[in-house]
Parts: C-alpha cells; sequence; structure tokens
C-alpha cells in the first residue's frame, strides 16, 4: 500500500471514529439528559428563563459566589428558537462535554497524526459511564473545562500572538468558574514550544490577569448582598491527613472518572505503549500526580457519595481530558493495521458502550447513595407540575409557599420549565432568588398552596382556614386574610427567613 493510499486510509477511519463518538454522546444526551434532571439543575433551567427574557441577576450560579451559569447563558439561544428548557440545557452540556475531545482530536489530526486522533477518540469511549453521567449534569462541572480546553486548542491553532490574549481569558476565566479545570493546567509543558516569541508569554498572561479581574469584580458585586447567598463558598481547608484518606479510598475517589479493574490495567498498558516517550510527557505526568495528590488533600474533596448527582468525579473530572490530550501526540506507527478490521472494532465498542450506558442511566443505579439533591424523570416533574397547577388553577392561588420540600427547586424553578404562568413558588429556608422576596413579600395572595410544610393540619388550623388537598406530598391550600406573603412565611417559618 502506498503510502498516499495509507494516509487516505486514516483519514478515512479518523472521521469514521469521530462520527461513532459524536453519535455515542448524541445516544448518551438523549437516554440520560433528555430523561432525568435534579433539583440543582432546574436552577440552570430558571437563570436560562430569565436571562432569555433579559431577567439578568448576576453570573453566579443563584444563591452562591462561585460557579456561574454560562451554560444557563449559552442556552439563551436555544431559548429564543423555542427549544423548551429542559432539552436546551442537556444539549448544551452534551456539547461541553464533547468539545475538549473533538479539539485534542483534531489537534492530532491537523498535526498529520490520524491514528493518534483516532486513538484520543477511542480512549474517549472508554470513559465509565459515570464520567460520562457526570459530564452532561447541567451542574457547572463541565463549563470550565470546556472553556480551558477551548484556550489550548487556541494557543496550539493560532498564528497570531494577539490570539494568546484570548486563549488566556480562557484558561484563567475557564479554572475560576469550576477549579476542576486545574490538571489541564498540566498540558504547559507540551505548549512550551509555542510560546515563542517570549512576548506571547506576557499576551496570554494579559488574557488571564483581566479574566482574574473580570471574575473578583463580579464577585465583590454578588457579595454585596449576601441575602441572596444560601451556599457560601466551601472553607479552604488542606491536610496531608486527608490526602492519606483519599488515598485510602482511592478506588471510591476515582470511580466516577477513571476506569477500574482489569479493564484499567489493559488500558494503561496500551496508554503507555501508545504516548511518546519524550521529557515534556513525562514532565506532564509528573504534573498530573502532583496536581492529583495537592487537590486530594483539600477537606471539599471528600464530601461525595456514591451518586452521580454529588459524586467524587465532580471533582477531577478535567484529568481523563488531560490524558487525551497527551495522546493527541502520539506518534506510534499503526497504520498498518487493517481499516475494515478496525470499523468493525469501533463498532462493537461503540455498541458495547451505549449498552453499558444505557443500562446505568436509572435512578436506581444514578442514585445508589444518597445525595442532597433531588433527581427525577423530567416527564414525572411535568406531570406533578401539571397536578399542582391545576389544584392552584382550582383554589385560585397565585403563591406556593414550600417548606423542607422534598422535591425542592424542582418546583421552585422547574416547573416553569413546562408551565409559563405556573404560580410564584418559593421557599423561606435555602431560597436561592432571594430578590424574589422583596418582589413578592409585601403582596397579599389571600390563599396559598402550602407543601411540604412540616406541621400537622390541627396546627395549621390554629392560624389559618385549611383545606387539604391531594397533591404528591402534604399538601394544603390555606386562607390567609390579609397577610402578606413574608407576614405568612414568618409565622410558619419563624426561623428560616430572610431578614
Amino acid at each position: 500500500m502506498s503510502e498516499l493510499s495509507t494516509a487516505a486510509t486514516a483519514k478515512s477511519l479518523y472521521r469514521f471514529t469521530m462520527t461513532v463518538f459524536v453519535a455515542y454522546k448524541v445516544f448518551c444526551v438523549c437516554v440520560q439528559g433528555f430523561q432525568y434532571t435534579d433539583s440543582d439543575q432546574t436552577v440552570m433551567w430558571q437563570a436560562a428563563m430569565d436571562m432569555a427574557g433579559g431577567d439578568f441577576h448576576n453570573l453566579f450560579w443563584y444563591g452562591q459566589t462561585y460557579s456561574s451559569n454560562l451554560e444557563s447563558l449559552l442556552a439563551v439561544p436555544l431559548l429564543w428558537l423555542k427549544v423548551p428548557v429542559y432539552y436546551a440545557l442537556p444539549i448544551v452540556s452534551g456539547l461541553l462535554s464533547l468539545l475538549p475531545v473533538v479539539l485534542f482530536a483534531d489537534i492530532a489530526a491537523r498535526n498529520g497524526r490520524m491514528m493518534g486522533a483516532v486513538f484520543v477518540l477511542l480512549f474517549s469511549l472508554s470513559f465509565p459511564a459515570e464520567h460520562w453521567q457526570t459530564a452532561m449534569l447541567s451542574r457547572g462541572f463541565i463549563q470550565g473545562i470546556a472553556c480551558v480546553s477551548l484556550g489550548i486548542y487556541i494557543i496550539y491553532r493560532t498564528r497570531m500572538s494577539v490570539m494568546f490574549s484570548l486563549a488566556g481569558l480562557l484558561i484563567a476565566g475557564g479554572i475560576w468558574q469550576n477549579p476542576n479545570a486545574v490538571f489541564l493546567l498540566c498540558a504547559i509543558p507540551l505548549m512550551l514550544h509555542r510560546f515563542r516569541p517570549l512576548s506571547r508569554i506576557t499576551i496570554a498572561l494579559s488574557g488571564a490577569v483581566a479574566a482574574t479581574l473580570m471574575w473578583f469584580a463580579l464577585r465583590a458585586l454578588a457579595i454585596r448582598h449576601m441575602e441572596y447567598v444560601v451556599h457560601p463558598e466551601p472553607a479552604f481547608e488542606w491536610s496531608f491527613q486527608q490526602v492519606g484518606n483519599q488515598f485510602n479510598n482511592l478506588g471510591g475517589f476515582i470511580s466516577h472518572t477513571l476506569p477500574l479493574g482489569l479493564s484499567a490495567i489493559f488500558i494503561l498498558f496500551l496508554y503507555l505503549y501508545i504516548i511518546p516517550k519524550n521529557l515534556k510527557i513525562y514532565a506532564t505526568l509528573l504534573f498530573i500526580v502532583c496536581i492529583f495528590i495537592f487537590i486530594s488533600g483539600f477537606k471539599k474533596t471528600a464530601d461525595y457519595s456514591d451518586n452521580i448527582f454529588f459524586g467524587p468525579g465532580r471533582f477531577i473530572l478535567s484529568l481523563p481530558y488531560l490524558l487525551l490530550l497527551i495522546l493527541a501526540f502520539s506518534e506510534k506507527d499503526t497504520l498498518n493495521i487493517n481499516s475494515k478490521i478496525m470499523k468493525a472494532l469501533i463498532l462493537l465498542l461503540f455498541v458495547f458502550f451505549s449498552f453499558d450506558f444505557s443500562n446505568k442511566s436509572n435512578i436506581q443505579f444514578m442514585c445508589r447513595e444518597y445525595g442532597p439533591v433531588f433527581a427525577e424523570k423530567i416527564s414525572e416533574l411535568n406531570k406533578n407540575c401539571d397536578e399542582i397547577k391545576r389544584i392552584s388553577d382550582e383554589n385560585q392561588v397565585e403563591f406556593i409557599l414550600m417548606g423542607d420540600h422534598y422535591m425542592l427547586e424542582t418546583i421552585t424553578c422547574g416547573c416553569r420549565g413546562f408551565i409559563r404562568d405556573f404560580p410564584v413558588a418559593l421557599r423561606p429556608k435555602y431560597e436561592r432568588r432571594g430578590w424574589l422576596w422583596a418582589q413578592y413579600g409585601k403582596q397579599i395572595p389571600g390563599k396559598v398552596l402550602l407543601l411540604e410544610s412540616h406541621q400537622t393540619e390541627d396546627t395549621l388550623k390554629q392560624n389559618w382556614m385549611v383545606k387539604r388537598v391531594e397533591v404528591r406530598g402534604n399538601g394544603y391550600i390555606l386562607t390567609t386574610g390579609n397577610k402578606t406573603n413574608k407576614e405568612i412565611m414568618q409565622t410558619l417559618f419563624p426561623s428560616e427567613h430572610f431578614h
């Protein structure tokens, strides 16, 4: 086979593998993203709906001064095109989880390493189902990784020094949005040749400084409204004891991110065989180990359970992407492999991993341990919202007040994703949209639908006319007379309201 024919075969195999990978990601979004949501994801729904309607409150994830609503912002054009928010956000998060893999494969392909590009795509298929399930959650886990990956791609592909300022902006901005992207900084040794002339370093740093200044300026504005902050930033606590604890439970810590067992041994040996043997790669691998040890020492990294929606994978989610970037530099001569056999193998892997992902995309698997978020099928949430809306209409209720209801933000934020005129629903405890209390607190509703108050019907009757309604959870219609929403809330929850 001639060299030209071999190159054409490799390019054809790369395009075929890319098609299979994209098909796998589309399948994953349909099986999980369009089927399930959780109380935290519906906060992203709310932010996207607010911004699409021109109601911008802040850059940060509602209720806190860390992470951002970038996924919500990117979903706004889809909402303008009338795509339902419960489809728009999974589409955006799915694309962001796909982006680093496509960019790193393209780095290899554009530098003539077609088989390296193929291996990038194949290894990404071997990520555990838990990795892709975590990466596709509209919770801010993937947006920082996508920004940093795009910054790295710009550094590798651009010929204009001025573009390094954009790369620095994306990289620093991505890490400030979500520090789990920090592993990608290990790629610095692989980038050094791109910083010639050295003035490019200064240009990139200018972008990074600009991103940092913008982030902390916006954070300073958010801190001025602390009544809206219900989840303060995690304490900055680091210890060697925590490092030891994480390594004693290493399997649990990496299970949602990297493959375990015999498959991991095979993949590791194959990986070490494929990657080039040079000083830059060894330095990068050393950086990975150092950053992994450093990250594992933070107390926050112990805050997880064996639950997709609250799993350990969110802390080291960028690590597999970095391993793919290293693969993009593979120069192994594997071009003599039979293309037809390789394509058949790729299709078999696609079927196997699709079946595995589908089999694990259910509440029983994803929530096999408790996590402090409420997860549910989107269709069930839609049904519950319809039921609450029907009861509200029948009883002329325009205001819903919730205690520590099992559905949390899936009602307060999620129901408007299905029903535009859904009544205003607020929580006195952990309400992430504190500005709504200022807007609706002085209104006199006349009637309130109370959900999950943890008070008995007899206790409620001491203050109100009460009508019990059949709705999932404890539901009561309270006739509240001339009391305002805030007075009602203060009577029901005297120790749990915003001041």
